[in-house]
């Protein structure tokens, strides 16, 4: 098998080599292939593709971090067409914050949403929802 090497924080590191004790795995490389094999076949999923979608994703971060706070600015900028809200909220205990958007986009957007969120920073955990938007020609203006 070849080797790959990847750069990583320390902590990130010893994070990674105490989930593979406590889990059971050989070692890091281990958890490193399982998960970048989980991450492809979630990008590998054609069954939305070249649909509309509408989606929450939630940006879990730590307290109080202005580079991670200005890239989700910079993010929602530059994915407004897509966003429909977006909240930001701090934890209680000062312990972490959750950003949360609703988008509704064309699939590979979206897909190119949670990429860029998820490449803001690698303290950023994320998570969402997604479901196919329907379009009909009705007029959802209500009249008196």
């Amino acid at each position: 098998m070849p080797i790959v090497s990847s750069s990583m924080t320390e902590r990130l590191r010893d994070d990674l080599d105490t989930f593979a004790k406590e889990h059971g795995y050989s070692g890091r490389s281990e958890v490193i292939r399982e998960a970048c094999q989980s991450l492809l076949e979630e990008y590998q999923q054609t069954e939305y593709e070249g649909q509309r979608v509408l989606a929450t994703v939630s940006a879990v971060f730590g307290y109080d971090e202005p580079a991670i706070e200005r890239r989700m600015m910079d993010i929602r900028h530059e994915f407004e067409v897509a966003i429909l809200s977006n909240s930001h909220n701090c934890l209680k205990g000062a312990t972490g914050c959750v950003e949360t958007f609703v988008l509704e986009a064309e699939y590979d957007v979206f897909m190119s949403f949670v990429a860029t969120v998820r490449g803001a920073d690698e303290d950023v955990s994320v998570d969402y929802t997604l479901v196919p938007v329907a379009h009909t020609a009705t007029d959802c203006s209500t009249e008196a």
